[in-house]
């Protein structure tokens, strides 16, 4: 299908000047709720949007957790309608514009990324290089590590675009994956730090991104510890430790689990847990608007066993006052930024995410969570302090330093490219 190029009235006709235009390329979802790096990227166009960037994106209906047969009520919500279909294989192409970023999404049947078929795979691609030639990004953001999100980088950069990788989690094992990005950025200087031990690789802090304002509700009436997507490596056991505990000390304690990839249940069938357990705590499937959560939330757990990269729950709760009682490791530390309670967690819960903690290893979780619940003062104290590390998370500053970022970035590969392909590419304006 045809894709829709910028307006006119984005270019001087005097001196061919035009705003910096900035795209997202991947098969994984930019609307998908349950991807961190997609939120993460999602804020980061809405923001640049915001300055006069020109925002667009191209991607898959590839989820982490699929909407399933919802698909086509989910992506209404997005302001997105079904366009029309791609050439050849005649796939379904949705359209829209999302928070001030144009999108273009391609349908694929399994919804998730590691069933994408050959065929859709080549559709996307070919679909890919059609977009970049009339779209003409000067940088492109994305991240993954599969054959087709590498192709995806070289046909970027043949088409003249920088390529920034999004790196946001821990996992990523080879080199090659980054043989086209022209700049790496993570989402906090433990991820930094982790890939520059893991793989040698240079990769640029730029901060974790999260519009406080998307999740400051106005009035909280807080009943709840939360926990947020039950998983091992999240540190559900623990979790359930918690429960159990306050069962027999504490029954007035109430809790929240919002379940996401991870289910509560199977978590405790596997642990032996009783389902009695079950009458204080309140299930809710993955929330849409995260709002209605903090609303009801007094304490946020995040007891996570694996590396954290960042953790965006962490700003959305402290910038409600909600203070958080979390685990040390990864980059949850400096995201929370003085705002919680930091703890160590066993040592064998890192190399066995299953791993129930005994009575002694829960101790020091127990009385964080007891002295918060049960002393007011405690609480309103840490509610305070949770508020006041919540402004080291500014958007607009975050913003300001990514846009002359890929500013310097887009001058660059101009630089890079051959002389008779340089002289046809407009000036960029520095709407910084």
């Amino acid at each position: 299908m045809a894709i829709a190029t910028a307006s006119a009235d984005t270019r001087s006709d005097a001196s061919q000047k035009r705003p910096l235009r900035i795209a997202y390329l991947s098969p994984s979802a930019l609307v998908d709720p349950a991807s961190g790096a997609s939120q993460s990227v999602m804020t980061m166009l809405a923001a640049l949007s915001d300055r006069g960037v020109y925002c667009h994106a191209l991607s898959a209906s590839c989820f982490d957790s699929p909407p399933g047969e919802a698909l086509p009520q989910f992506l209404a919500g997005y302001g997105m309608k079904p366009m029309g279909k791609t050439k050849g294989g005649g796939l379904l192409v949705w359209s829209g514009a999302t928070r001030g970023v144009k999108q273009h999404m391609m349908q694929v049947s399994s919804q998730k990324r590691m069933g994408m078929t050959a065929l859709e795979e080549v559709q996307f691609r070919d679909m890919a290089e059609d977009w970049l030639k009339q779209v003409r990004p000067d940088v492109i953001l994305t991240f993954g590590g599969l054959v087709l999100d590498m192709e995806l980088m070289r046909l970027s950069q043949r088409a003249g675009a920088a390529v920034a990788f999004y790196l946001a989690n821990p996992n990523y094992s080879r080199p090659q994956t980054f043989e086209h990005a022209d700049i790496v950025i993570t989402n906090s200087a433990s991820t930094s730090a982790h890939y520059r031990e893991k793989m040698r690789l240079d990769a640029l802090n730029v901060g974790l991104f999260v519009d406080p304002e998307s999740f400051r509700v106005d009035t909280r009436q807080p009943i709840y510890v939360t926990f947020i997507n039950p998983q091992p490596e999240k540190g559900v056991t623990l979790f359930l430790k918690l429960v159990e505990k306050a069962a027999k000390q504490c029954p007035d304690m109430r809790f929240l689990v919002v379940e996401s990839r991870g289910h509560l249940l199977p978590a405790m069938q596997k642990m032996g847990m009783p389902e009695s357990l079950l009458a204080s705590i309140t299930l809710l499937p993955r929330q849409s608007d995260m709002r209605q959560i903090y609303e009801k939330t007094k304490i946020l757990l995040m007891p996570s066993f694996w590396f954290e990269a960042a953790g965006r729950v962490l700003i959305e709760a402290t910038s409600n006052g909600i203070p958080v009682i979390a685990t040390k490791r990864g980059g949850i530390p400096e995201t929370l930024a003085g705002g919680g309670v930091l703890l160590d967690i066993p040592a064998a819960c890192v190399n066995d995410h299953w791993y129930v903690p005994n009575d002694s290893e829960l101790d020091p979780w127990w009385k964080a969570l007891h002295s918060l619940w049960t002393d007011a003062n405690h609480y309103r104290e840490q509610s305070e302090v949770a508020l006041q590390a919540s402004a080291t998370h500014s958007l607009s500053a975050k913003t300001g330093r990514l846009l002359r970022l890929f500013h310097g970035l887009a001058v660059q590969r101009q630089q890079k490219l051959q002389p008779q392909q340089q002289a046809k590419q407009p000036q960029l304006v520095n709407v910084a």
